[in-house]
């Protein structure tokens, strides 16, 4: 079976709003899987706004959760009922300048090891 390799998926922070007893309006945060076409637009995602890692194995299950860290880490939350196909998101810009930083320094450490 041929896979389609034009989507690809990944995790995607978002949140919903609700009320509390004090009819205060605060957020609830979680994942869910976004599938993206080839340009990076959302295609499709999951029914529920809440997924779970798992794995067949414990170094699956962690594998899984980093997976997830990294994208809570690196794209910025939208909320679930505002999602639509063909839409965008958009990097958290801190992740971009934690990651070049450690680039930087990963090759400065690479020529003080030479």
């Amino acid at each position: 079976m041929d896979k389609d390799l034009s989507c690809i998926w990944r995790y995607q922070t978002v949140y919903f709003e609700h009320r509390t007893i004090n009819n205060e309006i605060t957020r609830e945060y979680s994942l869910c899987e976004v599938y993206l076409d080839k340009d990076g637009n959302l295609d499709k995602w999951t029914e529920s706004r809440s997924m779970s890692p798992m794995g067949e194995s414990v170094d699956e299950l962690l594998g899984d959760l980093q997976f997830m860290l990294n994208d809570v880490a690196k794209w910025e939350p939208v909320e679930f009922e505002s999602m639509q196909v063909g839409m965008k998101f958009k990097k958290n810009p801190q992740f971009e300048k934690e990651m070049y930083s450690k680039l930087l320094q990963a090759e400065r450490d690479s020529k003080n090891t030479d």
